[in-house]
């Protein structure tokens, strides 16, 4: 069978790179800064309350919040909520992380269609979208954590898989089923794209263990870098 050539810059269905993202996501984040930044306050108190309570093996303070993958399509919420040891800290990563999470990738998803966010709209999405997004942040929990803990790359393969899913459930307003599945087929159009998403978000994370400086740095990194999943959404729906 015949190797299939690159499509070139000049072709539709050309991509360009994850690091290419960068870019547009950055100045699609500073250009709504003013919806963005009041959303990445919470998270911010994750980064700040990680940093100063978890010391890490080699003396420095480790950043589980960034290590946690910040800035993924995954409800990072969840992962960090068992960070503190107090009822109310736990409540308040769960619950506050959640709508964070939602009225975030509803943001990002207006900003790379070129639609100016709304904090009212946005909340109004979240009160109405809050249980099927519990309920799809739960079922990817669930399937690619037990990827993770039987095989590392089953782990992998699932988390390319549903990388999307959360923004087809906002966009379509569908069932989980659905958009598990719909995630699965945009992501197998070009799975290098999104591969190179995932590395680069991983890249970002790993700023997080240079010792003070960078884990604000992949603080700050992953907030500018967290529209270029959405455009990646965008750019394989067109391909499909």
């Amino acid at each position: 069978m015949a190797r299939r050539p690159h499509a070139r810059k000049s072709s539709p269905l050309y991509l360009p790179s994850a690091f290419d993202l960068f870019k547009p996501s950055k100045d699609l984040v500073l250009k709504n800064i003013h919806v963005f930044g009041p959303l990445f306050i919470l998270p911010f108190i994750f980064w700040g309350h990680s940093w100063l309570d978890i010391p890490a093996n080699g003396g420095h303070y480790w950043n589980r919040f960034t290590d946690a993958n910040y800035g993924w399509s995954l409800p990072t919420a969840y992962w960090v909520a068992f960070i503190g040891f107090s009822i109310i800290w736990f409540l308040i990563a769960v619950v506050g992380g959640t709508i964070v999470q939602i009225m975030l990738q509803r943001a990002q998803l207006d900003a790379a269609e070129n639609r100016e966010p709304q904090l009212g709209k946005l909340w109004g999405v979240t009160k109405k979208m809050w249980k099927p997004m519990v309920l799809l942040f739960l079922t990817m929990i669930l399937i690619i954590g037990i990827g993770f803990i039987f095989l590392i790359v089953p782990g992998l393969i699932l988390l390319r898989r549903y990388f999307f899913a959360p923004y087809v459930m906002l966009e379509r307003k569908c069932s989980v089923r659905e958009a598990l599945d719909r995630s699965a087929h945009l992501s197998a159009i070009n799975t290098g794209s999104v591969w190179g998403l995932i590395g680069v978000m991983f890249l970002i994370g790993l700023l997080g263990i240079v010792p003070i400086i960078g884990s604000l740095a992949s603080f700050v990194a992953g907030s500018l870098y967290s529209v270029a999943p959405a455009l990646r959404y965008q750019q394989l729906k067109k391909l499909a």
